[in-house]
């Protein structure tokens, strides 16, 4: 902060599952009983004009206190929340240690502290042992929640893990063709969803800067293309968007 910097990024493997040994730097007045809520809230008692996310949540560690956490005025507006399978049997056979019916909770109690969040999700296609039917339940789940950004990727075993002892029994041009269904599916849905920001302010943190325009990324981690190049790298800005596309809003 001192040295200038606008967004603060918290990152771990399950970060929300924060859970230090030391709990004395806590304030008495922290209101929040969950260690990585109890961060946060620290994170946002500092003075200063800049903005606090984090990655990877895991939906297990995902509390009540955490989600309300997010709320706080440094938070950024967008959430990363790995899914994995939309398919009960599936997540059960990746040791998820939740169901789909679990997910969908969450996410209704983010968008309830929240309406306006945007979430991001992890989504493997062609797991050990994923039918066709199986599959089509994570396409049915993908079009319940409306994802704003999924992060897809085709099974490949990777040694030392669990599912690597497991017959990775899906064709690769299976895999290919599940990987497109879900690729058209989160093109479509991110374009629809990014109508709503027409003619919408948002505030954009800029990284990049050429001769005629400047690029950053909105509180909902949504690219914005602003067509001037007024603002420098590392401003706040406020702009309206005029065009939003699929992968980039265009703004004045």
């Amino acid at each position: 902060i001192a040295n200038g910097y606008k967004e603060i990024h918290l990152l771990g493997q399950n970060v929300n599952s924060y859970n230090p040994e030391d709990k004395r730097n806590f304030s008495a007045n922290n209101p929040f009983q969950n260690n990585f809520a109890k961060l946060l809230w620290e994170l946002n008692q500092l003075e200063g004009n800049f903005r606090i996310n984090f990655s990877s949540a895991h939906p297990k560690d995902m509390s009540d206190d955490v989600i309300a956490a997010l709320s706080l005025p440094k938070q950024m507006n967008y959430l990363h929340l790995a899914l994995q399978s939309g398919d009960d049997d599936i997540l059960r056979s990746m040791n998820r240690k939740y169901t789909t019916a679990d997910y969908y909770q969450i996410v209704e109690k983010l968008r309830k502290a929240k309406p306006d969040i945007a979430l991001g999700t992890d989504i493997i296609v062609g797991f050990p042992g994923e039918t066709k039917a199986q599959f089509e339940n994570t396409v049915d789940f993908y079009k319940k929640v409306r994802f704003d950004i999924a992060y897809l990727a085709m099974y490949s075993p990777r040694a030392g893990t669990a599912a690597a002892k497991l017959v990775d029994d899906v064709s690769l041009v299976e895999k290919k063709r599940r990987w497109r269904v879900l690729q058209t599916l989160m093109e479509q849905t991110t374009l629809e969803i990014n109508q709503k920001y027409l003619n919408q302010e948002v505030e954009v943190l800029v990284d990049t800067k050429n001769s005629d325009w400047v690029e950053g990324n909105s509180q909902e981690m949504k690219r914005v293309r602003i067509m001037n190049n007024r603002h420098n790298v590392g401003e706040l800005a406020q702009v309206r968007i005029t065009d939003p596309q699929m992968w980039l809003l265009i703004a004045k």
